[in-house]
């Protein structure tokens, strides 16, 4: 087991794999883990000694969690769920509860049969029963709630009993996004925002950025951009003009002109021989009738790109006269 570790974090599954194989039905729950991280590392099943595994040590959690990770990991949600249920007991710890939420939403079930109580005295976040008070409606004491056959109910489970990973926290916020409650989604990422940014992977970065630009916390979006970017160095530049050129479209949609194209030409910055970059600058350059810095936005993309599908168009601008009293870049 030490040395498949070994294999493993060297990025040598297969041989991790192979190391493993013949012993599999005698390994320990945690050595059964780590032979099905193996095998999902290697793109190979481990259903078999998962079986086995859980038919020899049903009490073991470990191997249950791997039995029902399989069945995520293969898309098979309602496998994932009927698994977890058949767990007994150990299907009400936190983990198993976050991999219940987790079935759920892919199944798109996020509040599920949820249903409008009267819950005397009741509030939003609640546990009432087997119901999850969700939010008020019209009526004294009127309630949406939702049961445990739910993406919420069990998310919220999961929570309060203490799992506190950051894919959870942005579990929760997709669901709110889901349910139209952008302001919801957002917060429940900013009061996470240190373990977020600190611990959270590259998708749950993606999300924070996404609702923080949604809710218009510029700063905060950028924040988690440069995250990105510091955590793949690899990726650096690629990452930072993507987040500039949505800082950009995001001051297009406010119809703010002047910050729209300083975003644009920051994104330049980072990636100087984007087309579609020198593309966007040119035609916010035209927009606002600065022709000469337009034509020389549209001379670099016929040098990038020969063969744009706005070709002709780009040759009719850069053929027209500039006005006048066309303003200069910068002006």
């Amino acid at each position: 087991m030490a040395r498949a570790r070994t294999l493993l974090a060297d990025g040598q599954a297969a041989a991790a794999v192979d190391l493993l194989t013949p012993r599999a039905d005698e390994l320990p729950a945690e050595g059964v883990a780590l032979y099905a991280a193996a095998c999902r590392a290697a793109g190979r099943s481990a259903e078999d000694v998962l079986r086995r595994a859980v038919a020899r040590s049903p009490g073991e959690s470990a191997v249950q969690l791997a039995w029902i990770d399989a069945a995520l990991e293969a898309g098979l949600y309602a496998v994932a769920l009927q698994r977890i249920a058949a767990a007994g007991p150990l299907a009400d710890r936190p983990e198993f509860e976050w991999r219940a939420a987790r079935a759920h939403f892919a199944m798109g079930a996020l509040l599920g049969a949820a249903e409008v109580r009267t819950v005397p005295g009741g509030r939003p976040g609640q546990f009432v029963g087997r119901l999850l008070v969700v939010e008020e409606r019209p009526g004294t004491d009127r309630f949406l709630c939702c049961p445990p056959a739910s993406a919420l109910y069990q998310l919220r489970r999961a929570l309060d009993d203490g799992f506190d990973e950051p894919a959870a926290h942005v579990l929760h916020a997709r669901i709110w996004q889901r349910l139209g409650r952008s302001e919801v989604a957002w917060a429940v990422l900013r009061m996470r925002a240190a373990a977020i940014l600190a611990q959270g992977d590259d998708e749950a970065l993606r999300e924070y950025a996404d609702a923080a630009l949604r809710a218009e916390a510029v700063d905060e979006y950028l924040r988690a951009v440069r995250r990105r970017a510091e955590r793949s160095p690899g990726q650096r530049a690629a990452v930072l003009a993507e987040g500039c050129r949505a800082v950009a479209d995001h001051y297009a949609r406010a119809g703010d002109e002047t910050l729209h194209l300083q975003w644009l030409y920051r994104a330049l910055e980072h990636a100087p021989d984007d087309a579609a970059l020198w593309l966007a600058v040119g035609d916010a350059e035209w927009t606002r009738a600065a022709q000469p810095a337009a034509q020389r936005a549209y001379r670099r993309v016929l040098a990038l790109a020969p063969d744009t599908p706005r070709r002709a168009e780009l040759l009719e601008r850069l053929a027209a006269e500039p006005a006048a009293d066309s303003p200069r870049r910068g002006e």
